[in-house]
């Protein structure tokens, strides 16, 4: 019996993304039929569906807990990747703070309140001149600010775009050059990588920001560097995203995606049997 397969979207962004097209074409090529539906719209298409992929669910961040309670109530139907509570500990920032204390090479890092004193009190505690503050919830580098600790009005400022909690982080001032690696994982198995680059006068790299991208060919270390980082979290996810500054011979760890990450799949090398795409087709028939 073909297999009934719901990719979750949002309502602001309802449709397939490209790279998911070209996921959902090859799990039709295996006999799966797939549709797209928004993970805060019409829940009929979830009851129906045999499983759900989150994919696309790019608006989660504005109302995280109501898709934390979205989730919590599509794991007591049928089978979804990743699973529920690998996703829900991976919304928060908080969760790099615990790869760290694992030994994981996040730049040094603390959280703190929305609140410019908290911050000027963090930058102190770590001896950072200038710094990178994120909200503990957000998406595509929304509410991100890039700090000066002698600038109290750009502290404030900061302070009011995080708008809830979130982490003091130092910047790598490479990032600006060398871009941000993204490391895909199917299965626990890389399959490609791509590099994003800023645009000029940025540290943000997401396209939505003026940033570009293109397929990477990553260094073996690099790759097990990576794969050693993912391996850190509890679980085994169907797919993941591992993003990190590439050094002389070491990463910067900047986020482990395990929710609704871009695969890019259309930067990847393509084959209907061997490549990105199929393995996650294929990857996704074992575990059902």
């Amino acid at each position: 019996m073909m297999k009934n397969i719901v990719f979750a979207t949002c309502l602001k962004q309802p449709a397939l993304q490209k790279s998911d097209a070209a996921l959902a074409d090859a799990c039709e090529r295996r006999g799966m039929s797939v549709h797209p539906a928004p993970w805060n719209g019409d829940q009929a298409a979830f009851g129906d569906a045999d499983a759900v992929v989150i994919r696309s669910t790019w608006d989660y961040q504005e109302t995280p807990e109501a898709f934390a309670d979205w989730l919590e109530k599509l794991e007591a139907g049928q089978p979804v990747f990743n699973p529920p509570a690998m996703m829900r500990a991976n919304m928060s920032k908080r969760y790099l703070l615990d790869l760290a204390a694992k030994g994981a090479p996040l730049p040094p890092a603390r959280l703190v309140e929305p609140d410019a004193d908290a911050i000027a009190a963090a930058m102190d505690a770590l001896g950072l001149v200038e710094a990178v503050v994120k909200p503990e919830f957000g998406a595509t580098a929304s509410g991100l600010s890039l700090v000066a600790r002698d600038d109290g009005a750009g502290l404030r400022a900061a302070a009011r775009k995080m708008a809830m909690p979130g982490l003091v982080q130092a910047l790598v001032p490479e990032i600006s050059a060398r871009g941000e690696t993204s490391f895909m994982f199917i299965a626990g198995a890389f399959t490609h990588a791509v590099t994003k680059r800023p645009k000029a006068g940025e540290i943000r790299c997401q396209a939505e920001h003026g940033g570009s991208a293109e397929l990477a060919a990553a260094p073996d270390w690099a790759v097990a560097q990576a794969q050693g980082i993912l391996g850190l979290i509890p679980g085994k996810p169907l797919y993941a995203r591992v993003d990190a500054v590439v050094l002389d011979g070491e990463l910067r760890l900047m986020e482990v995606e395990l929710i609704e990450p871009e695969l890019f799949f259309t930067y990847a090398p393509s084959s209907p049997e061997f490549g990105a795409a199929a393995r996650f087709a294929d990857a996704l028939i074992e575990r059902l």
